[in-house]
């Protein structure tokens, strides 16, 4: 794996959210078009981008990579949950901060960043792979997510609607497509590819626009901050690498596994310290410092783990 190219695409990646957050500063990008657009990519242009991704003509999925994707979709997520519940423990985390600790390391925001990291640093092929390693997102946000945050009691925040969003959908559609081998029409994947390629460049400029509004103070947070994000974006995703690579999963798969999971804190975290009334402010810290971070985390990840 090029180191320098990671790097490259991650700067390019970075930019690109430094335009969003100088908009928004300057007037030009508001919080009312960051709703409507976000449920634009949410509902039109990113489940475009996953069709897109199995419709290149040099796009085809072996057998072993398919069954892979599927092993992996599960073993990501005990890892990831599993360390959540161990590592607070290790480290005796405050009561008060329990669930906000391990709902920053369990949950990366997969979906706005993982996606555009993902098309940028592996290529269309690893959308469809990052697709498939995403369906158990919502339901254990939603469900397990909401346990940490509101300190393990069993009310969740889990609709059935989740189930059947315009994601998941075409998640499944695109996983259909590559058993199938279904090959679709020229005009058609070139009609999706164009589409779907809104997705990153919107995303990434939300995100900017988003960070513009957290202030200053909040900026860099403090000690726990910044042993979250040590290992949200590097301890973890060398787990799940170092687990994936003693099961023998194809190498790409893995990679794009890894990835994911080197990714910054989910920004649903947020939405759910409101609805629960717990401490936002500690999660805001940790959704701006990751996101920041990854810009140097996630070429380091990616590059480690190419070496598993």
């Amino acid at each position: 794996m090029d180191l320098l190219h990671i790097v490259t695409q991650m700067l390019m990646i970075f930019g690109i959210v430094l335009v969003g957050l100088f908009a928004a500063k300057r007037d030009l990008w508001s919080g009312d078009l960051d709703r409507k657009l976000s449920v634009f990519i949410m509902n039109i242009s990113m489940p475009a981008l996953i069709l897109a991704s199995v419709m290149g003509k040099d796009l085809a999925f072996e057998n072993s990579e398919l069954v892979a994707l599927g092993v992996v979709a599960v073993v990501n997520y005990i890892v990831l949950i599993g360390l959540a519940y161990l590592i607070p423990h290790v480290f005796k985390v405050n009561k008060a901060r329990m669930g906000i600790c391990r709902f920053m390391l369990a949950f990366g925001n997969v979906s706005f960043i993982g996606y555009p990291v993902c098309d940028a640093v592996f290529g269309s092929k690893a959308v469809f792979c990052a697709s498939v390693l995403n369906i158990p997102f919502n339901l254990l946000v939603f469900t397990i997510g909401v346990s940490f945050i509101n300190g393990g009691k069993a009310k969740s925040a889990f609709s059935p609607k989740l189930i059947l969003s315009p994601c998941v959908i075409a998640s499944l559609i695109a996983v259909v497509i590559a058993i199938a081998r279904i090959k679709m029409p020229v005009p058609v994947g070139e009609w999706f590819h164009l589409l779907g390629d809104l997705t990153t460049p919107c995303a990434l400029l939300i995100i900017g626009s988003s960070l513009s509004h957290i202030p200053v103070r909040d900026m860099f947070g403090n000690r726990f901050v910044y042993s979250m994000t040590l290992l949200r974006l590097i301890v973890l995703p060398l787990a799940v690498g170092g687990v994936l690579a003693l099961m023998g999963i194809n190498p790409f798969v893995s990679d794009v596994a890894v990835v994911l999971s080197a990714m910054p804190v989910a920004t649903n975290g947020i939405m759910l310290c409101l609805q629960y009334g717990k401490d936002e402010r500690v999660m805001t810290q940790g959704l701006f410092f990751t996101t920041l971070m990854s810009v140097v985390t996630i070429p380091l990840v990616a590059y480690v783990a190419s070496l598993f």
